[in-house]
């Protein structure tokens, strides 16, 4: 062992080979020995020591993120910016996973479509014939009502009566709007039609009747009963003219105004219009130059709230034919017409009142 030194220290052995500084036996093989070397060379320079008994803490692999859930709204958040497709639960610093967005099965479902087909035609078959049972007796039952339905008296409130003398009298009249002790005497009239929905339409407020008449009526027609008293409003509706004739005309009884817009050149429309901006208000015989279709007449208040609509169908097989006479129209009135129409607008030569909204006051 003389001349040797110490493989530890370098320091002096004695003659047992012991060092005589730090003590290291050298007598022992080196592989016993790790000098300047340490069990824990392989691993990272942050890995931990355990105890004896300590088992240490499995590592998540290589580049996955290590995640636990801790119960808030930041780590909850956080993942969701990850776009992970798995959520964490469990207690704290649990790293236990749960499956979410299981896929249903496509056989499951076509299984469900296929029982609910099944179930249906089952109970359609079922109550089929008794909601057809339930119809049939419900059209059956409207059927015989029709059949058994009568037209009420119209007149059958009426206390005014018609003189039994009086003039005979024949008007032929195309469409238009017609009041009785004006433009008609007062009188019992028949109504000659030349197809079966042209219309007569009367309005008597002051009677407490109204009338709405033509030959197609499956219910009975009063064409042959036009019982019309002063003050009424016919409505004629037909595709060339109405002739009305009566017995008991009572010629004597016509009381009207002159148009204070006679004499007026005709104003030719060929574009929508108000009443006083576009022409003056007042009564006009409307006939139509070219074109056909449809002529909606809105009436409204002074205020603008709506009064009434005509609506005009011209033409020359149109239901209104090419004419209407004696149409009020107030102040803010608006006729709008279709397109390539072109009408022309005449002063009527007697009217009934020069109060325009009261026309319409029934």
């Amino acid at each position: 062992m003389f001349g040797k030194r110490c493989s530890l220290c370098g320091g002096k052995l004695n003659s047992n080979g012991i060092c005589t500084e730090c003590g290291l036996d050298n007598n022992k093989s080196d592989k016993n020995y790790r000098i300047n070397q340490s069990e824990c060379d392989h691993e990272p320079l942050t890995h931990v020591h355990y105890g004896k008994n300590e088992k240490p803490e499995k590592q998540p692999k290589p580049n996955t993120p290590r995640q636990s859930w801790q119960g808030s709204q930041k780590d909850n958040n956080w993942q969701q910016r990850q776009g992970s497709t798995n959520t964490y639960s469990g207690n704290a610093g649990s790293t236990g996973r749960k499956k979410v967005g299981k896929k249903k099965k496509p056989g499951r479902i076509i299984s469900k479509i296929i029982a609910v087909i099944v179930i249906f035609n089952v109970f359609f078959g079922i109550f089929q014939p008794m909601v057809s049972d339930i119809l049939d007796d419900v059209i059956s039952g409207y059927q015989e009502n029709t059949q058994d339905y009568t037209r009420s008296d119209p007149y059958e409130n009426v206390t005014k009566e018609l003189p039994a003398d009086g003039e005979s009298v024949s008007f032929e009249l195309t469409s238009g709007d017609y009041v009785v002790g004006v433009h008609i005497p007062e009188g019992n009239y028949q109504a000659d039609v030349s197809y079966d929905y042209d219309t007569v339409q009367v309005d008597d407020w002051d009677s407490g009747f109204y009338l709405y008449e033509y030959a197609g009526r499956t219910d009975g027609d009063y064409l042959d009963d036009l019982r019309l008293y002063n003050g009424a409003i016919v409505h004629i509706s037909s595709r060339t003219t109405i002739t009305l004739y009566s017995d008991n005309a009572q010629t004597e009884n016509i009381l009207y105004e002159n148009n204070p817009l006679a004499g007026q050149e005709p104003l030719v429309v060929k574009k929508d219009l108000t009443v006083g901006p576009d022409l003056p208000a007042g009564v006009y015989d409307l006939i139509l130059v070219s074109g056909e279709g449809s002529v909606d007449v809105d009436i409204y208040t002074e205020y603008g709230e709506s009064m009434e609509t005509k609506d005009l169908y011209l033409g020359e097989n149109c239901t209104d034919g090419k004419e209407y006479k004696n149409l009020v129209l107030p102040k803010n009135a608006q006729i709008t017409l279709d397109d390539n129409m072109e009408l022309r607008l005449t002063p009527s030569e007697h009217i009934s009142t020069t109060d325009y909204y009261e026309y319409y006051n029934y």
